[in-house]
């Protein structure tokens, strides 16, 4: 008989993102005209929930994770743990914008155990899944409650941390922008690849051609204001529900020092002009109109490591009871076309371009259909969507060893003072 106890809560108190749409008065020319706060394009997860199709197209993140793993490991070694025994708690770690829970499940497993070589094996442990509120919480519970099965981007099975007995878990839709657990809650959190989604969207690349502020000659103001201000209240929210001694590793997409980010480094074809010239091949096709061409600004920013650090250093609140243990740079290859590349793959030019390009959809396809024009019906909007990822899957295939997308992040461990 198996005693692994599960405790599911779905909090969703509130939705922290405003679907509010705004006009856009942005000069084509130029990134740095304001534009209305607001605008549609939050990320809306694609696929059936329940299905996990993220975990199943983002083999990337698997390896983003593993390279955060001893960092993460690291500081269970050295934080204090609170002693477990009659009324005192188990060991809380939150993973702040799960997405489908699966990318996270083998360091979390890696996580609980070394707690428990610690603080012995009959510890408890709480696994907190956080996301926003129109998040696929049935993917993650089957990803969570090892229902369904996650193996990484080499075909490695990745072991599931409720299969190690008392462990409990709970999910909240309150997002991460805000304060989501009890002040002194939360020993470790984590996350992966989320935090770079803002809370308010300004859309000031709407207009222009260059679709993200990353691609900008000169930073979007209304976007680097708001990644600013949505940074101090992660920080500050983060700082409320750290234990003293707690840690937070956050592992954020960034524009490095060499001015890589994600999909745009030193090899290969920029990811974000296979967007932009699939994008345009739809008005060439008869498919879309120049406003709509025209149309994409996505909702995100890539801080630099001076802006991650400015979050920390020039607010009081956070530095008095937050610090910075350690920051760095890393690019992570795409490993799909590390794979392809290697010849390990055993696919053609087009079975790579269907294989990679799915990974570069799950978080972008809410925003460029967002871009087309409102009073389009639903059914005519996914089709001529189909028709963009099939214009880059076609782009793909002509030179498959171009194509890929390579991950950019800062990682960084935050410590709460005691």
């Amino acid at each position: 008989m198996n005693f692994i106890s599960a405790l599911i809560l779905v909090s969703a108190l509130s939705a922290t993102i405003s679907m509010a749409v705004a006009s856009s008065t942005a000069d084509p020319k130029s990134c740095s005209t304001s534009a209305a706060t607001g605008g549609a394009g939050a990320h809306v997860p694609i696929g059936k929930d329940g299905e996990g199709l993220y975990t199943a197209s983002t083999k990337g993140c698997f390896d983003v994770i593993a390279t955060a793993t001893p960092l993460v490991l690291d500081e269970i070694k050295k934080q204090p743990l609170r002693p477990f025994g009659v009324g005192s708690p188990a060991y809380h770690i939150a993973d702040y914008g799960t997405a489908d829970a699966g990318t996270s499940l083998g360091l979390l497993s890696k996580m609980v155990e070394a707690v428990r070589e610690r603080a012995g094996d009959d510890k408890e442990v709480v696994v907190h899944y956080e996301d926003q509120l129109t998040n696929e919480w049935q993917s993650v519970f089957n990803h969570a409650l090892g229902i369904k099965s996650v193996s990484d981007a080499y075909g490695n099975p990745i072991p599931n941390p409720y299969a190690l007995e008392n462990v409990f878990v709970e999910a909240c839709g309150v997002g991460f922008h805000k304060q989501c657990y009890p002040s002194n809650s939360i020993d470790m959190g984590v996350s992966f690849t989320a935090m770079h989604w803002l809370s308010r969207f300004p859309s000031s690349m709407k207009g222009s051609e260059y679709m993200h502020a990353a691609r900008c000659p000169e930073l979007p103001i209304p976007e680097k204001e708001q990644a600013a201000a949505d940074w101090t209240s992660i920080l500050k929210a983060r700082a409320k529900e750290l234990v003293p001694g707690g840690r937070f590793v956050c592992v954020n997409f960034s524009k490095n020092s060499d001015g890589y980010f994600l999909g745009q480094t030193d090899v290969g074809a920029s990811m974000w002009d296979s967007f932009q010239s699939s994008w345009d091949q739809l008005k060439e096709q008869g498919l879309i109109e120049e406003e709509e061409r025209l149309g994409v600004s996505f909702p995100n920013y890539y801080r630099t490591k001076e802006e991650f650090l400015a979050g920390i250093e020039g607010d009081e609140e956070i530095s008095s009871t937050l610090k910075v243990v350690s920051i760095e740079e890393r690019v992570v290859r795409c490993p799909y076309r590390e794979l392809y590349t290697s010849g390990k793959s055993g696919k053609s030019p087009r079975e790579y371009a269907e294989w990679m390009v799915p990974t570069t959809k799950t978080w972008s396809h809410s925003t460029f259909k967002s871009g087309l024009k409102s009073e389009r019906s639903e059914e005519e909007k996914e089709e001529i969507m189909n028709q963009f990822w099939e214009n880059y899957m076609s782009l793909v295939e002509k030179k498959p060893e171009d194509h890929g997308m390579d991950y950019v992040h800062a990682y960084i461990v935050f410590e709460k003072i005691e």
